[in-house]
């Protein structure tokens, strides 16, 4: 993204939306864990997303206000291409594990979050520092 106002501009939004959207997550979860009675460890569910557009949230603000933009097209185009891939190898082991039940039950979502983790760290390194 150039630092052009307009960008700059359109990052601030960006970044207000996210801290307003840090503070919606916490309400949202205390009315709902208040109306269907949950236990008090299920507020942790929530404060995964909080910590992340609370972070990316701010910086974004700060930065557009010192008047430095934040990622450009080619990033962009790069978290693109590793997402795409990363989607394609996880939807292949998914369909191969439906398939022929390689993996046990009972850990196979949690070995296809580490797959598709594991294919999106690979695919960045390469794209970023290999090719």
């Amino acid at each position: 993204m150039s630092e052009l106002p307009q960008n700059l501009r359109r990052q601030k939004q960006r970044g207000y939306l996210m801290l307003i959207g840090a503070v919606v997550i916490p309400i949202g979860t205390v009315a709902a864990f208040a109306y269907f009675d949950a236990d008090p460890i299920s507020y942790l569910g929530a404060l995964v997303p909080f910590t992340i557009l609370a972070f990316f949230g701010y910086r974004t603000v700060s930065a557009t206000r010192e008047g430095r933009a934040l990622g450009d097209e080619r990033t962009e185009k790069l978290h693109g291409r590793v997402g795409v891939n990363a989607f394609w190898i996880l939807l292949s082991v998914i369909v191969f594990d439906m398939g022929f039940s390689v993996f046990p039950p009972e850990h196979a979502s949690t070995i296809y979050v580490w797959v598709g983790l594991l294919a999106y760290g690979a695919y960045f390194v390469y794209y970023r520092y290999v090719e």
